[in-house]
This record gives C-alpha cells, structure tokens and sequence, in this order.
C-alpha cells in the first residue's frame, strides 16, 4: 500500500512538472518567397498568419503575395526593394478569424489574434510570445528583421510594436504600411483626439515625426523646411514640410511635418520626413557594401609588387550609391576596383568610401548611409645588388683559369692545359701571351750579353730571329749578323 502511494505521488510530481514546463513549439514550415542576398547583410521580412485553418492555407499564401507586391510598389520601399528578402511561415489555426470580445465571438487560434486589445475596437493583439517562439524555431536569427502577423479577419484594425499586426481588410495594405511606420521606421501617429490613446503633450515626444518645438531652429526637420514656409504652417497643402499642429492624439501642444501622411490618413504618401526615416532604419540593418576584396585587412607587399581591391555594393533603383578609393587619405578614383603598383616602402592605407546619395535623406547625422572598408599596407624595400667594379672579379677569374690551365696542362702534357668556356679561354691566352713575351726577354737579354761579350756562344738561341723585332723597331739585327759574320769567318781559317 506504501509502495502504490509512493509511485502515485511520483507520477503525480512528473505529472505537475510536466504542466509547469514551457511548452516546446515546433518549427513550421517555411518558404521564403523574395531572395535578394543573404540575410546577414538584408532587411528580412517573416510574416506568419492567425486564424487561416488547414483548408485556408492557400488563401493565406495568397493574401501574402498579393500584399508583398504591393507593398514594394510603395516608396522608399520600392528604391530599396533589393535590400530586403521576405519569408513566409505557414501556421495553421484550429479556426478561422480572430476573437471579438465587443460581442462576445471567440475563436481558437494558433497566435491567439483579439479585436477590442486595451480598449480599442481597431487594435488588434497577438499572443507576441507564441509568435516569437514560433518564429524562432523556424527561421535564424538573422532572417527576421520584421515580424508582421495577417490575421484572417475582414474587419479593419491592426497594429504596432515589436510585433506588427493587420487585418484582410481591403485597405489591408495601408495597414500593413502604417503599423510597419511604427514598428520598423519608429514612427509616430499624427493624428489627433478624440482618445483613447490619451494625449500628453507635455514632454517631447521620441519620434522623429512629431515635436513640441515652435522655435524654426530647433524644429527636428528644419533641414526640410523652406525658409519661405511660415512656422506654424496653416496651409492644407499636401507634401509641403512645416510645422502643422496636431500630432500623436493631441490636437494642440505638438506638432507634425506635413499636412497629412501615412502615418495621419492611410492611403497617402510617407512624405519627406517619414521618408527619410524609414531609410535610416534600413541602414541600421544593412550595409552598403555587400562584399570586400582582398577579404583580410592587413596586407604586406613589397615595392615591386602590386594588388587590386575591389568592393561590391547593394543597388538601389536609382544607382545612387557611389565608391570613391583613397590612399593615404588622397582621392584616387571612383568605381567598384582599384589597384596600387610599386608603392615607396613604408605604411600605406587604402580606402573604399561607399555612400548612397539619395536625395530622399537630408540629415544622416550618425553616418548610417556611408560605409568605410579599409586596408592597411605594409610596403618593404626590394633588396638591390649594390654595384661593384669588375677588375677583383676578372682577377680571380685570371687566379682561377691559371690554376685550371696548370692542371690542365699537368695532365694533358700541354702548356696552359685546354680550358673550358670562352672567358676562360681568352684570359689563358693572355697568359701564355704574357709568358712567352717574358721567355722572350730572358732569351734575348742573354744573346746580348754574350754576343757584347764576342763570343759565339749563344749564336744558336737567336738564330731563329725571334729576337730581330720588338714593339715594331729592329732589335738585335745588328748583333745577330756580326755573329753570323764571325762564324763564317772561324769557318774558312785553316788549322
């Protein structure tokens, strides 16, 4: 009986523990439907639907394609359409629609979608973390950038935050539009009251879109205002930067840009300002340079060489990013590639200055559409031969072809040997030259002596006239036939 208590409190704890657990979403299938790059260096779009059943699940890949399209025919996500890839998870709801407390109509959901959310009829809630959690077990982390749930309900509403939500309605890309002006670009209503939301014009408000400053200098978008524009602005004109009142629920006290943008009535342009920003945000995901050449930073050449670098950038519709290449903070040239040849020796940096000169941004305050890649080089000297004279080398040359001519000449029985090349040659040929003339010397200096002397000795060592001529001019010819003359004269004396 103890032991049948025990195991019951045992599966009775594993049972409770079960229950306390989180629970473990599986990864739903994915597809991903635009593809422009990776999306390390992309804005990725996920988009997941609420309250599409099993039999709906075309009319949500659909309604998803139908929106994606138009969404990119809208600026400046049309400019900017090839910086950005899209994915779409495919959840799948017990049934079909989206809760309505106002009237008491609830359904069973996968992300739990709810009109009425706070008090607002239009606002529509998810649960955000069964979305995340979805979200995270089916795509990486770097392909959700935006997060936009389509809740399968015709009824207008929707809404913002880290979690962008909207309704099938027919405006449903309208709505798609300004709850990402939210979410994504950070943006402000600008609208007025009645509430709720309640307005609290008291303090400046965060958005870019929206101030209490009346004071022209000090308007956040004063580099859109024209100096002719009045401030306040009380014109109606559409697409006019000023200083309009009204803005984020208050009728008074703050202040929007334009008369009436996206972020006031749907169906409008973002305008200028809210234009402006949504490129920012863009640039705080991505960076103009999609790829660098040489892929390392630290480079060592020598003086002789040289080395090519190239960048590769994202294109925007109107090709207005622009690549201007530096060295040594001197302006070379523009272009995705440049190349440096035979540097002096010593440190070198090259840069690659990548912008997007859209007329769209006036104020870029953080730098967020230039981009730097740059290189460091370090150049060493070639060593060169340093020049030296000629006469030491043909000396042990001459050193050498003796040596090689002795030996030569040992073994062959040959005076000077047989040498091989014809530098060898010629410096041995100068030396039996050399030898000769000072055997000679030595030959002809005796004839003198003993023919000075008047005897015949010697007679025969000169009697090849080897001695008869030296540096063109007669030389013993005078010794030599007086010798020849007393040989003939002993010749005829009888004994």
């Amino acid at each position: 009986m103890r032991a049948h208590i025990k195991i019951s409190h045992w599966a009775l704890s594993a049972f409770l523990l079960i229950l306390c657990l989180p629970q473990i979403a599986v990864a739903e299938p994915f597809e991903t439907i635009i593809n422009n790059g990776n999306s390390a260096n992309r804005v990725d779009i996920v988009i997941l639907g609420d309250g599409y059943t099993s039999s709906q699940m075309q009319k949500y890949k659909n309604d998803v394609q139908a929106a994606m399209t138009q969404f990119f025919n809208v600026e400046p996500f049309n400019e900017y359409r090839n910086f950005f890839n899209v994915h779409r998870i495919d959840v799948v709801s017990s049934q079909s629609g989206a809760d309505h407390p106002e009237r008491a109509a609830f359904v069973n959901t996968a992300l739990d979608a709810t009109y009425n959310c706070t008090g607002i009829q239009r606002l529509i809630c998810v649960n955000n973390g069964k979305v995340l959690t979805i979200v995270g077990n089916s795509v990486n982390p770097s392909q959700r950038d935006i997060v936009l749930v389509i809740v399968n309900d015709p009824e207008y509403g929707g809404s913002g935050g880290s979690v962008a939500v909207t309704s099938t309605n027919s405006e449903v890309l309208e709505l798609i539009l300004h709850e990402l002006g939210h979410s994504f670009g950070l943006l402000a209503d600008e609208y007025g009251g009645p509430p709720p939301p309640a307005c609290n014009n008291t303090i400046e408000p965060f958005a870019v879109n929206a101030t209490r400053a009346t004071e022209r200098a000090l308007i956040k978008w004063n580099q859109w205002i024209d100096a002719n524009t009045p401030i306040p602005t009380l014109s109606t004109q559409q697409g006019v930067p000023g200083l309009y009142e009204g803005a984020v629920y208050c009728d008074a006290g703050l202040y929007r840009p334009t008369s009436g943008s996206k972020m006031r009535f749907l169906g409008r342009p973002y305008e200028q300002i809210n234009t402006e920003q949504l490129i920012r945000r863009i640039y705080n995901f991505v960076s103009p340079i999609d790829a660098s050449e040489p892929n390392v930073s630290d480079i060592t050449l020598t003086t002789a060489q040289s080395q090519a670098f190239s960048v590769t950038t994202l294109v925007t519709l109107s090709n207005t990013i622009s690549v201007n290449w530096f060295l040594d903070g001197v302006l070379q040239s523009s272009g995705a590639g440049f190349s440096v040849n035979k540097l002096i020796s010593g440190p070198h940096v090259v840069d690659a200055v990548v912008k997007d000169n859209t007329p769209m941004v006036r104020k870029d305050t953080e730098n967020l559409l230039n981009e730097t890649r740059r290189w460091n080089l370090t150049v060493n000297s070639v060593p060169t031969p340093t020049p030296r004279s000629n006469e030491p080398e043909r000396r042990r040359a001459s050193h050498v072809v003796g040596q090689q001519s002795v030996q030569l000449g040992h073994e062959r029985g040959i005076a000077g040997g047989v040498l091989p090349g014809r530098g060898q040659l010629v410096e041995g040929r100068q030396q039996r030259l050399r030898d000769v003339a000072a055997s000679k010397s030595t030959r002809c200096s005796e004839a003198t002596r003993d023919l000075r002397r008047g005897g015949g000795h010697g007679a025969g060592t000169i009697s090849d006239g080897s001695c008869l001529r030296r540096s063109g001019r007669p030389y013993f010819g005078r010794a030599a036939r007086l010798s020849s003359m007393r040989r003939a004269r002993r010749s005829r004396t009888p004994a």
